[in-house]
């Protein structure tokens, strides 16, 4: 090989290596830009928490288990949710540090870490979006653009990405991502997906979406005021709310089961 040759392959990989680097930061910009126009359409830009109640319906083992229910939610990843089922209350509390389930008649068990790598605020999705716009160790990319019962809907991929030295072999990346799939039209988040997993292992991943319907403003936010929860496909869970309060104060240790 000449040395004119060897400069016209190494010019074409430059040039190459140029145009994926562009093309990357024009997806992430877009990404990060639709993402805060949600944010903004939502008008929840200024939401650092909240409560509410409604009622859930439980998909259990071919019955629907109905029930009052109270959730809050701090931050961009501490939520909770008390549903009042038959036999007791059953929880649900989780942050990207702890996470933990009880059941009505008291067992406590822990949210595995690689089921708490994605944890957000399930029913109502800005805060966690805000928070993730303002934190370096995210990778946002801008999918494209998908059709989902006759809209047209923004596919954006949040990565988080770890220090070398806790996920050296790159598994935790793999497994801690969210889509978030915008209205092209409204700019609301209509469904947000990641992965879920059996409490035992990380080699075994299922699909797990939530879906956000019915928008009503309330003190002028769009809130969703029906949510859904599938793994695999299957309704797992449906919330239907009833009343919000925004910016309510909470303490740390609300978002903590014993």
């Amino acid at each position: 090989m000449t040395f004119r040759h060897l400069v016209l392959l190494l010019s074409i990989w430059l040039c190459g290596s140029i145009l994926t680097f562009a093309q990357l930061t024009e997806s992430d910009s877009k990404a990060q830009d639709i993402l805060a126009q949600a944010v903004a359409s939502s008008g929840a830009a200024n939401v650092q928490g909240f409560s509410a109640t409604g009622t859930m319906t439980y998909f259990w083992g071919g019955q629907e288990i109905q029930s009052n229910a109270t959730i809050k939610a701090k931050g961009g990843n501490q939520f909770r949710i008390d549903a009042d089922v038959p036999g007791g209350t059953r929880s649900v509390a989780h942050t990207r540090r702890s996470g933990s389930r009880k059941d009505a008649d008291g067992t406590l068990s822990e949210i595995p870490l690689h089921n708490r790598l994605n944890a957000s605020i399930l029913t109502f999705p800005y805060p966690t979006i805000a928070a993730t716009l303002a934190d370096p160790e995210v990778k946002l990319s801008y999918v494209g653009l998908t059709e989902a019962g006759g809209r047209q809907l923004h596919q954006i991929r949040v990565n988080r990405t770890f220090p070398q030295e806790s996920d050296p072999e790159g598994i935790l990346a793999e497994l801690a991502y969210i889509d978030y799939f915008i209205d092209s039209e409204t700019l609301l988040v209509v469904k947000a997906s990641d992965l879920t997993h059996p409490k035992e292992t990380i080699t075994e991943s299922y699909t797990h979406d939530i879906e956000f319907e019915g928008y009503q403003v309330i003190g002028g936010i769009a809130v969703p005021t029906v949510v859904r929860e599938k793994v695999g496909g299957q309704t797992t869970w449906e919330f239907r709310l009833s009343n919000i309060n925004f910016n309510a104060d909470m303490s740390d240790a609300e978002f903590s089961l014993r």
